[in-house]
Protein backbone atom coordinates (compact mmCIF):
# COMPACT_ATOMS: atom_id res chain seq x y z
CA UNK A 1 0.00 0.00 0.00
CA UNK A 2 0.84 3.70 -1.09
CA UNK A 3 2.16 6.18 1.76
CA UNK A 4 0.37 9.62 1.86
CA UNK A 5 3.70 10.26 1.14
CA UNK A 6 4.29 8.80 -1.73
CA UNK A 7 0.66 10.34 -3.32
CA UNK A 8 2.00 13.62 -2.27
CA UNK A 9 5.17 12.79 -4.42
CA UNK A 10 3.10 11.78 -6.97
CA UNK A 11 1.46 14.57 -7.50
CA UNK A 12 4.20 16.77 -6.73
CA UNK A 13 6.11 15.01 -9.96
CA UNK A 14 2.49 15.63 -11.99
CA UNK A 15 2.61 19.15 -11.74
CA UNK A 16 6.01 19.28 -12.72
CA UNK A 17 5.00 17.65 -16.18
CA UNK A 18 2.47 19.84 -16.38
CA UNK A 19 4.68 22.96 -16.08
CA UNK A 20 7.52 20.68 -18.52
CA UNK A 21 4.26 20.59 -21.16
CA UNK A 22 4.55 24.31 -20.88
CA UNK A 23 8.14 24.90 -21.30
CA UNK A 24 9.45 25.15 -18.11
CA UNK A 25 13.05 24.47 -17.94
CA UNK A 26 13.16 24.69 -14.05
CA UNK A 27 10.72 21.93 -13.98
CA UNK A 28 13.00 19.73 -16.34
CA UNK A 29 15.52 20.15 -13.58
CA UNK A 30 13.48 19.40 -10.60
CA UNK A 31 11.86 16.32 -12.13
CA UNK A 32 15.58 15.18 -13.20
CA UNK A 33 17.20 16.10 -9.99
CA UNK A 34 14.59 13.71 -8.41
CA UNK A 35 14.92 10.69 -10.92
CA UNK A 36 18.12 11.38 -12.88
CA UNK A 37 20.08 8.06 -10.98
CA UNK A 38 16.67 5.77 -10.80
CA UNK A 39 16.41 6.14 -14.74
CA UNK A 40 20.20 5.96 -15.29
CA UNK A 41 20.34 2.50 -13.06
CA UNK A 42 17.33 1.16 -15.02
CA UNK A 43 19.39 1.94 -18.36
CA UNK A 44 22.53 1.01 -17.47
CA UNK A 45 21.17 -2.65 -16.03
CA UNK A 46 20.09 -3.68 -19.07
CA UNK A 47 22.92 -2.66 -21.83
CA UNK A 48 26.01 -3.79 -22.07
CA UNK A 49 27.99 -0.10 -21.91
CA UNK A 50 28.00 3.17 -20.05
CA UNK A 51 28.32 5.24 -23.19
CA UNK A 52 25.04 3.57 -24.86
CA UNK A 53 23.67 4.26 -21.09
CA UNK A 54 24.31 8.06 -21.35
CA UNK A 55 23.23 8.41 -24.72
CA UNK A 56 20.02 6.51 -24.04
CA UNK A 57 19.55 8.19 -20.72
CA UNK A 58 19.70 11.87 -22.90
CA UNK A 59 17.33 10.81 -24.97
CA UNK A 60 14.80 9.81 -22.14
CA UNK A 61 15.13 13.35 -20.85
CA UNK A 62 14.53 14.53 -24.46
CA UNK A 63 11.76 12.40 -24.80
CA UNK A 64 10.35 14.10 -21.57
CA UNK A 65 11.07 17.27 -22.83
CA UNK A 66 8.84 16.89 -25.88
CA UNK A 67 5.96 14.49 -24.60
CA UNK A 68 5.61 15.88 -21.20
CA UNK A 69 2.17 16.79 -22.59
CA UNK A 70 0.93 13.59 -24.11
CA UNK A 71 1.30 12.28 -20.14
CA UNK A 72 -2.44 10.52 -19.97
CA UNK A 73 -2.21 10.42 -15.81
CA UNK A 74 -2.89 6.45 -16.06
CA UNK A 75 0.23 5.81 -14.49
CA UNK A 76 3.48 7.60 -12.02
CA UNK A 77 5.94 9.85 -14.11
CA UNK A 78 8.48 7.52 -12.90
CA UNK A 79 6.49 4.90 -14.57
CA UNK A 80 6.15 7.14 -17.59
CA UNK A 81 9.99 7.68 -17.56
CA UNK A 82 11.09 4.18 -16.93
CA UNK A 83 8.52 3.31 -20.18
CA UNK A 84 10.55 5.95 -22.28
CA UNK A 85 13.48 4.25 -21.24
CA UNK A 86 12.34 1.41 -21.66
CA UNK A 87 11.19 2.45 -25.71
CA UNK A 88 14.40 3.97 -26.20
CA UNK A 89 16.89 1.27 -25.24
CA UNK A 90 15.16 -0.86 -27.84
CA UNK A 91 15.58 1.62 -30.65
CA UNK A 92 18.68 2.20 -29.53
CA UNK A 93 20.13 -1.69 -29.49
CA UNK A 94 17.95 -2.07 -32.39
CA UNK A 95 19.88 0.59 -34.38
CA UNK A 96 23.40 -0.67 -33.16
CA UNK A 97 22.91 -4.11 -33.10
CA UNK A 98 23.70 -4.49 -29.47
CA UNK A 99 22.14 -6.99 -26.97
CA UNK A 100 20.00 -5.92 -24.05
CA UNK A 101 21.22 -8.23 -21.23
CA UNK A 102 19.64 -9.06 -18.17
CA UNK A 103 19.64 -7.10 -14.76
CA UNK A 104 23.13 -6.75 -13.53
CA UNK A 105 24.66 -6.75 -9.92
CA UNK A 106 23.09 -4.09 -8.49
CA UNK A 107 24.38 -3.05 -4.79
CA UNK A 108 20.70 -1.85 -3.31
CA UNK A 109 18.39 -4.38 -1.36
CA UNK A 110 14.34 -4.25 -1.32
CA UNK A 111 12.71 -1.21 0.84
CA UNK A 112 10.27 -3.77 1.40
CA UNK A 113 9.77 -7.48 1.18
CA UNK A 114 7.97 -9.58 3.95
CA UNK A 115 10.59 -11.27 6.24
CA UNK A 116 13.17 -10.18 4.65
CA UNK A 117 12.96 -7.13 5.70
CA UNK A 118 14.86 -8.57 8.74
CA UNK A 119 17.99 -9.14 7.40
CA UNK A 120 20.50 -6.49 8.67
CA UNK A 121 21.51 -3.76 6.52
CA UNK A 122 25.18 -4.37 5.72
CA UNK A 123 27.39 -4.68 3.26
CA UNK A 124 27.65 -8.94 4.06
CA UNK A 125 23.51 -8.77 3.92
CA UNK A 126 23.43 -6.48 0.85
CA UNK A 127 25.53 -9.14 -1.06
CA UNK A 128 23.97 -12.18 -0.04
CA UNK A 129 20.29 -10.67 -1.04
CA UNK A 130 21.93 -9.55 -4.52
CA UNK A 131 23.84 -12.63 -5.49
CA UNK A 132 20.33 -14.86 -4.42
CA UNK A 133 17.94 -12.12 -6.48
CA UNK A 134 20.60 -12.23 -9.30
CA UNK A 135 19.86 -16.49 -8.83
CA UNK A 136 16.03 -16.02 -9.77
CA UNK A 137 14.96 -16.73 -13.51
CA UNK A 138 15.15 -13.30 -15.33
CA UNK A 139 11.02 -12.22 -15.19
CA UNK A 140 10.69 -12.69 -11.66
CA UNK A 141 14.13 -10.25 -10.90
CA UNK A 142 12.83 -7.38 -13.12
CA UNK A 143 9.61 -6.92 -11.91
CA UNK A 144 11.38 -7.73 -7.50
CA UNK A 145 13.64 -4.86 -9.07
CA UNK A 146 10.49 -2.53 -9.96
CA UNK A 147 8.78 -3.32 -6.82
CA UNK A 148 11.27 -3.20 -4.29
CA UNK A 149 13.71 -0.95 -5.55
CA UNK A 150 11.72 1.62 -7.65
CA UNK A 151 8.69 1.05 -5.36
CA UNK A 152 6.52 1.25 -8.13
CA UNK A 153 2.72 -0.20 -7.82
CA UNK A 154 2.13 -3.62 -9.42
CA UNK A 155 -0.80 -2.23 -11.76
CA UNK A 156 2.40 0.55 -13.31
CA UNK A 157 4.71 -2.44 -13.34
CA UNK A 158 2.03 -4.44 -15.08
CA UNK A 159 1.68 -1.41 -17.61
CA UNK A 160 5.26 -1.22 -18.03
CA UNK A 161 6.28 -4.90 -18.97
CA UNK A 162 2.78 -5.60 -20.79
CA UNK A 163 1.69 -8.23 -18.33
CA UNK A 164 -1.34 -8.64 -16.39
CA UNK A 165 -1.63 -7.48 -12.91
CA UNK A 166 -2.04 -10.76 -11.71
CA UNK A 167 1.32 -12.29 -13.41
CA UNK A 168 2.85 -9.25 -11.38
CA UNK A 169 1.54 -10.44 -8.36
CA UNK A 170 2.55 -14.10 -8.67
CA UNK A 171 6.30 -13.41 -9.77
CA UNK A 172 6.42 -11.29 -6.75
CA UNK A 173 4.93 -13.84 -4.13
CA UNK A 174 6.83 -16.27 -6.36
CA UNK A 175 10.09 -15.40 -5.89
CA UNK A 176 9.84 -14.14 -2.31
CA UNK A 177 9.43 -17.57 -1.85
CA UNK A 178 12.79 -18.73 -3.46
CA UNK A 179 14.58 -15.65 -1.92
CA UNK A 180 13.15 -17.32 1.46
CA UNK A 181 14.68 -20.84 0.56
CA UNK A 182 17.65 -19.73 -1.14
CA UNK A 183 18.59 -17.81 2.29
CA UNK A 184 17.24 -20.30 4.54
CA UNK A 185 19.98 -22.54 2.40
CA UNK A 186 22.68 -20.23 3.15
CA UNK A 187 22.45 -20.47 6.60
CA UNK A 188 21.70 -23.97 7.05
Amino acid sequence: MRSAESSTDSAADEVLLARIGTGDERALAELYARYASTVFAFVLARTEDRDLTEEVTADVWLGCWRSARTFRHDSQVLTWLLGIAKRQIYTHTRRKHLTVIPLEDEHDIPSTADDLDTLVISSEATNTLTKALNTLPTDLTEVVRLAWMHDLPYKDIAQLMNIPIGTVKSRISRARRLLREQLRNQDA
